[in-house]
């Protein structure tokens, strides 16, 4: 971590993502208030991590001890990750890896637009949810 920035390693919409973030005391408020809104501030911040990103944004402008950036990047990265949504979990773990592995094999066999298919938002979560409602269940009768 150099100076008054951090990288940050996310599970989001879209998958995992690296960025590079300036911590200042607008970006800290707009995450506290994130957490709340989306229901997380609670449910997965302890005691210590909620007071220390309300305590920052109020007590100074921008952090700039290294240890401090690091904590609040632990704390930043916890909240997305508990903020994004169950089907955008299961669409990154079910439906992607899915859809690359028929994309890979229809290209075998001579599809000649199947590279697209691993890249299809609406292919992987159609997946996903062909996949969810496929519970195998004993069937009745002969």
């Amino acid at each position: 971590m150099i100076g008054k920035s951090a990288l940050l390693s996310v599970i989001g919409g879209e998958g995992e993502f690296e960025a590079m973030v300036e911590f200042d005391s607008v970006f800290l408020s707009r995450i506290h208030r994130e957490a709340l809104r989306k229901r997380v501030w609670f449910r997965v911040l302890d005691s210590a991590e909620r007071a220390i990103l309300t305590l920052v944004p109020r007590c100074m402008e921008k952090p700039r001890s290294t240890k401090l950036i690091d904590v609040l990047a632990k704390i930043i990265v916890k909240i997305k990750s508990a903020s994004t949504s169950q089907i955008v979990n299961l669409v990154n773990q079910v439906g992607r890896p899915l859809a690359e592995r028929l994309s890979r094999i229809a290209q075998k066999w001579g599809h000649k637009t199947a590279y697209e298919w691993a890249t299809d938002d609406g292919f992987s979560k159609y997946l996903t949810l062909v996949s969810m409602n496929n519970i195998p269940c004993p069937r009745m009768g002969p």
